[in-house]
């Protein structure tokens, strides 16, 4: 198939395609970049950039034979892609003030930008999230929220870095990752773009500050890490989207204590509570499905009194609950108060999609392609904001179990669907933010899955293999 997008060969368009890497120099981002979006032929449409590296830009588009235009030179001319660097500018910024200065000369280029750059072309914005006044703000999550107005919200990369993540501040108390991440949020001018900015309303700027915790955090967990979990077992293998219990020990180690009472609304098999027992925890949770409800019991209760004892096995003392029921109707007296709260929701209605290659595996082998068929389960609902508010309800109601103090993780992935973008990640934190205040994020990056060269020779489309472990606190 002839490439009609770039100039990259198809051995060079894949690495590009994965949705997170890892962040090596500045040469090294800027001119995948601008190698990847700019068109197959020599054009006298330009590349924008707005930042503070302009020479490096420079000599990148030199070498590529593309004209650069920075931002306080742009009149209106013809554009092929444009970047906006807002990393540096943002990571010295004293307040929220600041911030949006930054990203009212960023939507007004943006207004201008949209009249000049060729359709179905890009707009690549490098930002981070990062901590304002004392708190964390996603501003990342804000300004791609804010630009979706004007393009279309295509994609995002995660940078990872081994820069060290830092906060100025006396207290020690806080949830810090030890390095850092930034964004690459990349939008389309398409016919799904309006070039009209209308300001998404919402509650990101009324978060509460972080109280001081007396809980003492051990900063063991980064801002990104890979995680290649052990091969499922028969009975795990059934479960069409089950998380590792690899990854549950991991922020069990951080934010919770022996004998501490951990808590996942909808278990599956059970990850959550066999984790939590082989760490000392007290495990408890909901299933809806009945069928994977009885193989998390099944897990615990072999955990906690074997039918084939070893005589080298330390004795489980810890207890566990499992009901199988709906996590919007967990009451008070179903459980004792929560300390943490650990889980992987459905990610909207995903699984019954048709088509996919891994759905047609599992067709193939006999296995169940979705959690359920009832009509109470959250991955069945086709609509989406309606999903967002079902699940975000869910957390709100187990609140009211939980201590005050104590830490909830998500652990979710934004969302590509026919041809568009949700970003699920952030639209759900969106909500929860009206009762809980959000700690940093970090990112499980997969890479023990293949690359596909989807949209090759026609648009950028990632492969998505980082997954969102969202972080936050009850006040």
């Amino acid at each position: 198939m002839k490439n009609r997008f770039n100039r990259l060969t198809s051995k060079e368009w894949l690495p590009f395609q994965k949705s997170w890497f890892k962040y090596d120099t500045e040469e090294k981002l800027f001119t995948e970049n601008v190698r990847f979006f700019i068109r197959e032929e020599e054009t006298e449409e330009k590349v924008f950039y707005y930042g503070d590296n302009s020479e490096l830009l420079l000599n990148i588009c030199e070498s590529q034979n593309v004209g650069l235009i920075k931002a306080t030179d742009f009149n209106n001319e013809a554009l092929q892609y444009a970047i906006f660097d807002l990393r540096n500018s943002l990571n010295s910024i004293k307040n929220i003030s600041d911030y949006q200065k930054i990203k009212e000369e960023t939507i007004n280029y943006c207004i201008k930008i949209f009249e000049t750059l060729a359709h179905r072309r890009f707009l690549t914005v490098l930002i981070p999230n990062v901590f304002v006044e004392d708190k964390y703000m996603p501003l990342a999550w804000d300004l791609a929220w804010q630009l979706s107005s004007i393009f279309s919200l295509k994609d995002e990369k995660i940078a990872c870095t081994n820069e060290e993540m830092s906060l100025k501040t006396t207290d020690n108390q806080k949830f810090i990752p030890n390095n850092k991440t930034f964004y690459c949020l990349y939008f389309r001018k398409d016919e799904l773009s309006h070039g009209i900015f209308e300001e998404k309303k919402h509650v990101l700027f009324e978060n509460k500050i972080q109280k001081t915790s007396s809980f003492t955090f051990k900063s063991s967990i980064p801002s990104w890490f890979i995680l290649k979990p052990q091969p499922r077992k028969k009975n795990e293998i059934l479960h069409p989207a089950k998380y590792p219990e690899e990854l549950v020990s991991m922020f069990l180690n951080e934010f919770t204590t022996e004998n501490a009472n951990i808590f996942d609304p909808m278990s599956g098999t059970g990850s959550t509570q066999v984790a939590s027992l082989k760490a000392k925890r007290n495990a408890y949770g909901t299933e809806l499905s009945p069928f994977f409800a009885e193989i998390a019991f099944g897990r615990c209760s072999e955990i906690v009194a074997p039918k084939q004892t070893d005589l080298f096995q330390t004795p489980i003392e810890n207890k566990f609950i499992l009901l199988n029921k709906d996590a919007r109707e967990i009451s008070k007296y179903d459980f004792p108060e929560i300390d943490y709260l650990i889980t992987s929701p459905p990610y909207w209605d995903m699984l019954n999609m048709k088509g996919a290659e891994n759905q047609a595996k599992r067709v193939e082998k006999g296995l169940q392609t979705n959690y359920s068929d009832n009509t109470e389960d959250l991955g069945n609902i086709a609509n989406y904001n309606q999903f967002i508010i079902d699940l975000a309800n869910v957390y709100f109601n187990i609140l009211d179990i939980m201590k005050s103090g104590s830490y909830l993780t998500i652990v979710v992935k934004n969302i590509k669907k026919k041809g568009k973008n949700y970003p699920f990640a952030w639209d759900l934190s969106d909500i929860l933010l009206s009762k809980l205040i959000l700690l940093p994020e970090t990112f499980w990056c997969q890479d023990d899955i293949n690359l596909a060269p989807y949209g090759y020779g026609n648009t950028f489309v990632s492969n998505t293999f980082h997954q969102y472990c969202l972080n936050f606190q009850k006040p």
